[in-house]
């Protein structure tokens, strides 16, 4: 729902098992502010074609083995708050009464609907989050090769595409760290640690 509270376009969804690093959450939000009409978040997951033609849904081991991902969950997001009205107020009741029916997919839809709009992918940071959840939750707290959650996933991606139409979900190999995490902000070529800024710490 829209929110009637004195707010600032910028909201950050999350879930109440999720801790976020201050300091992540300070760059998140400064990605959004370049990209306000997309969503911006820490959890990437990928929509992949499978072998009967339709699609099916993917977490981290498929965004890490493909380099692309075309979701990002509300799970830990910032989004603008005009997609609340939106997702209330204008989205395919046909959509609402598949997330009602089903308890699931919600995040996927707002996805959707977000795609659908601007025509443009999510964006995912990379964070270093905590989920306090991440062994009780609807996808884990069975056997997770057993658990019905990744086909209900894939098939709420189906179900979504069949109401719009077409598939408004868009790839995108871009990620966005911190530049002062020293793991992975490496020089692009050898001649970068030979620079001459660096004869200036001598």
């Amino acid at each position: 729902m829209p929110l009637k509270s004195v707010h600032s376009n910028a909201i950050l969804n999350v879930d109440d098992d999720m801790k976020i690093p201050c300091s992540d959450l300070a760059l998140a939000y400064q990605v959004w502010k370049t990209a306000s009409r997309t969503i911006v978040g820490f959890m990437p997951r990928i929509h992949i074609r499978g072998s009967d033609n339709k699609y099916i849904y993917r977490c981290w081991w498929r965004v890490w083995w493909q380099g692309a991902y075309s979701i990002i969950l509300t799970k830990a997001a910032f989004i603008h708050h005009d997609y609340f009205h939106y997702y209330t107020r204008t989205m395919s009741s046909k959509i609402h009464d598949l997330i009602d029916k089903n308890r699931n997919c919600e995040d996927i839809a707002m996805q959707f609907l977000i795609s659908n709009i601007i025509n443009l992918p999510p964006i995912y940071v990379k964070g270093h989050l905590e989920d306090a959840g991440v062994l009780g939750g609807i996808s884990t707290k069975t056997n997770v090769v057993t658990a019905s959650h990744m086909d209900a996933r894939s098939q709420c991606i189906n179900d979504l595409i069949h109401i719009y139409g077409k598939n408004p979900l868009i790839e995108s190999n871009f990620i966005v760290d911190n530049a002062a995490n020293g793991f992975t902000n490496s020089p692009s070529t050898w001649f970068e640690y030979i620079s001459s800024d660096l004869w200036n710490w001598f």
